[in-house]
């Protein structure tokens, strides 16, 4: 990581009430991460780049989707109710909704993938999609990927199997009160800590040719 790439199907941080959609990927640099730096062949240890849509920015809401409104300032606990997440993973393009319909056909077999209807108040969707070739954060690892991975094709580093990692991890990011890394998640996070994340099935399907 993280030259191997990272799908995040559903990442929430600080009070957020709506979950975030990301690609990550990276680059070896042995030379900082500004625009003139050269890529390096050094499987992004020691030194990488991180290339990400991820955006902290409140004002950014690209990766952003609606899961379901929570009041953080009631009594606890605070929780969602159970939501199904599907992602739709093909080259060259990754999509996710939440709590789509499925279209089956006569045999039961899924034809396709009809998003909610969204009530959220601040446009977020149900669903969002990264294409290649209108994703940036995607296409600024091309160079690194041909020049250093001969076998990777065009939509690399998504283009290998992935292992499916569910968890909970406290933190935050810049400004939050527990930052990743800090000694103060105990503290001045504590109410998070022993929260639970409940998963019922996990359901993989392959695309028929």
């Amino acid at each position: 990581w993280p030259c191997s790439g990272e799908i995040d199907l559903l990442e929430t941080v600080h009070n957020h009430t709506f979950g975030t959609f990301n690609l990550i990927a990276g680059y070896g640099s042995s030379g900082g991460c500004e625009a003139s730096a050269e890529t390096t062949c050094n499987g992004c240890v020691p030194g990488y780049c991180v290339s990400t849509t991820y955006n902290e920015s409140e004002e950014a809401t690209a990766d952003r989707y609606f899961v379901e409104d929570v009041d953080c300032s009631a009594e606890p606990p605070h929780m969602w109710k159970e939501h199904t997440f599907v992602m739709s993973w093909q080259p060259d393009e990754v999509a996710m909704w939440v709590d789509p319909t499925f279209e089956r056909d006569g045999q039961g077999r899924v034809r396709g993938v009809a998003p909610k209807k969204s009530d959220n108040s601040e446009g977020y969707s149900t669903w969002k999609v990264y294409r290649r070739e209108s994703t940036p954060q995607w296409q600024a690892v091309e160079g690194f990927m041909d020049q250093c991975f001969s076998e990777a094709n065009n939509d690399a580093p998504f283009d290998d199997r992935f292992k499916l990692v569910l968890n909970i991890a406290v933190g935050g990011y810049g400004g939050s009160a527990c930052q990743w890394g800090s000694h103060t998640c105990q503290t001045e996070c504590g109410g998070a800590v022993g929260s639970e994340l409940i998963v019922s099935d996990i359901t993989v399907w392959e695309l028929a040719q």
